[in-house]
């Protein structure tokens, strides 16, 4: 169980690297400091949950900080990091499924399921030369969500945070592949940026019970 404690020092150190980031990197230029305070968030995340024991959600969120990193370079690392990513999301799932009770198919799972369907086709056209990976993404973080949404009551966080996830990289898509107003990019980016955290954090806690 995580110590009382540790996590509001924890969330707190947490919450002001992401701020640094997000006030003072988000829309920099590339550099070795953005890229520096992307990671340092859910790096933090892991170290945090390493200390308990728990290995799995550890390596996740390494290989989601890692994500970030390449996410923060150049366009031609952006398939690694959504590999980085799309790696995670299968711990992720891997970790619902150890907690699942029952496996099941109910409205949300059919809701996300279309709003996959209708998404992807959507963004298809648009991702050039990057729509086999993106696809590949939005189908493993529909059985993210889906896995999710399985869970017993007692992890609402995690639902919440598999949600968040959701919105985020949405949002990412559409940032990266669909809108060019400069206006509407920095909006979208801080969108991104505070649903991601927000997924990460409420992932963390959700999980307690595993560390």
């Amino acid at each position: 169980m995580i110590d009382s404690l540790a996590l509001p020092a924890a969330a707190a150190v947490i919450f002001t690297s992401a701020a640094i980031y997000g006030f003072g990197f988000l829309n920099a230029e590339i550099s070795h400091w953005r890229s520096f305070w992307k990671t340092v968030p859910v790096t933090i995340m892991a170290l945090f949950v390493v200390v308990f024991g728990g290995w799995l959600l550890t390596f996740a969120l390494m290989l989601s900080a890692i994500g970030d990193y390449f996410l923060s370079r150049e366009e031609s690392k952006f398939t690694i990091g959504l590999i980085s990513f799309l790696s995670a999301h299968l711990i992720y799932i891997w970790l619902f499924q150890q907690m699942i009770d029952t496996l099941s198919f109910g409205w949300g799972q059919g809701a996300m399921l279309l709003y996959a369907l209708v998404y992807g086709s959507y963004l298809w056209p648009r991702a050039g030369e990057f729509r086999i990976p993106v696809l590949a993404y939005i189908f493993v973080i529909t059985v993210m969500v889906a896995s999710a949404l399985m869970l017993p009551v007692g992890y609402s966080l995690v639902v919440l945070g598999s949600l968040s996830f959701a919105v985020s990289d949405s949002a990412l898509a559409l940032e990266m592949f669909v809108i060019t107003n400069a206006k509407t990019r920095l909006v979208l980016s801080k969108i991104v940026w505070v649903s991601y955290i927000a997924a990460q954090g409420l992932l963390v806690i959700g999980l307690h019970e595993i560390i």
